[in-house]
């Protein structure tokens, strides 16, 4: 589980990563960046998750939330430079083997240049 510390939970907060961070498209995930470049920024990473209604019921979306965090619990915390992150599910990860959607997600990382060389 990811710790509440390293979650986006203020609507203000998802706002400020929508219009002013940059997107990464995946096939399953989206992902949106944004490094704020205040002294008083938090130094941990945060991550917001979000998973519409066009992906499926409740079940399918919690289901599909809690892998999201599982991925970034175990590859997104490796470097606390910062930056919110928000993970966008798009509607074809429904029913998507974890270990595929961890691997789109690790490709977002590199691309976005969030992991330990980057």
């Amino acid at each position: 589980m990811l710790a509440r510390r390293y979650r986006l939970r203020r609507n203000e907060d998802f706002q400020k990563v929508y219009k002013r961070g940059k997107s990464y498209g995946g096939q399953y995930v989206v992902l949106y960046r944004f490094q704020p470049r205040l002294p008083e920024a938090p130094s941990r990473r945060r991550f917001g998750f979000s998973v519409s209604s066009k992906v499926g019921k409740a079940i399918v979306r919690n289901r599909v939330k809690r892998m999201l965090r599982e991925i970034c619990r175990r590859h997104g915390l490796r470097v606390d430079d910062g930056s919110d992150i928000i993970l966008i599910a798009r509607s074809k990860i429904k029913g998507i083997p974890f270990r595929l959607v961890e691997q789109d997600v690790i490709k977002l990382f590199k691309r976005a240049k969030l992991g330990p060389g980057g």
